[in-house]
């Protein structure tokens, strides 16, 4: 009896035992529902035409750009303006270059606003290539001894409405995109992409509709150029 009792005891532990081993384990996907996400803090692709380390692309998004309290200012204009068009021979049309350097004077003048800016400077197209990369821009900015660099370039278009018994008029859009980089580290903290148009009525004074259309598209990118440096100025003040 007592042989009986064991051997039903060593059964049951056998039989035990297999329902322990072989009892499923649900599945769950990790990734659905799940708070404990991997978190991915580099690039999982390889860029062999890459000129940052991945160790370096996370050290400039997660730090932080300190520009000295007072900054010498390079300025670069990348490109002709589109208003060239109404100039013929406009590389020594006088009147052509007086709007150009209008154009930057208006500028130079609004980034000069700021209380940290101590100098501007226009960089010499001697100084650069016909297309120049951001990387010799910002040499270029080096050997003018410039904290940082401007870059910023314009494009406009017109639409003339003529009128029959009515002043013909002139609507002018115009675009300036611009760059800010700090010469020290090659990072670009400030950018923006300005907008404006303005209608301008013929006059007496215009000797032609060109002449309207002229007025008209100067106008709109003067408009651009006040805005861009005054958004400059603010920001360098902030900094």
């Amino acid at each position: 009896m007592r042989a009986y009792h064991s051997l039903l005891l060593v059964i049951l532990t056998v039989l035990l035992a297999n329902c322990t081993a072989t009892k499923p384990v649900p599945y769950t996907n990790p990734a659905a529902g799940s708070h404990d996400k991997e978190t991915i803090t580099s690039s999982l692709f390889t860029d062999k035409e890459s000129t940052i380390s991945e160790l370096d692309i996370q050290r400039l998004l997660n730090g932080k750009i300190r520009l000295p309290d007072t900054v010498r200012v390079a300025v670069f204009k990348y490109g002709s303006s589109s208003i060239s068009r109404y100039f013929s021979y406009w590389q020594s049309d006088e009147e052509y270059l007086r709007t150009q350097q209008a154009f930057v004077d208006e500028l130079i003048d609004k980034v000069g606003q700021s209380s940290k800016v101590k100098k501007v400077i226009p960089v010499p197209s001697l100084m650069v290539t016909a297309k120049p990369t951001m990387t010799q821009l910002r040499e270029t900015a080096v050997r003018l001894q410039a904290d940082v660099l401007i870059v910023y370039s314009m494009t406009s278009d017109i639409y003339y409405k003529y009128r029959l018994f009515k002043k013909s008029e002139a609507k002018a859009f115009a675009t300036t995109e611009t760059i800010l980089m700090d010469t020290r580290t090659g990072v670009i903290p400030h950018s923006s992409v300005i907008t404006r148009d303005k209608i301008v009525m013929k006059t007496q004074e215009d000797l032609s509709d060109e002449e309207t259309r002229k007025n008209a598209e100067r106008e709109a990118i003067m408009a651009t150029l006040t805005e861009t440096g005054n958004r400059i100025a603010q920001f360098l003040d902030k900094k």
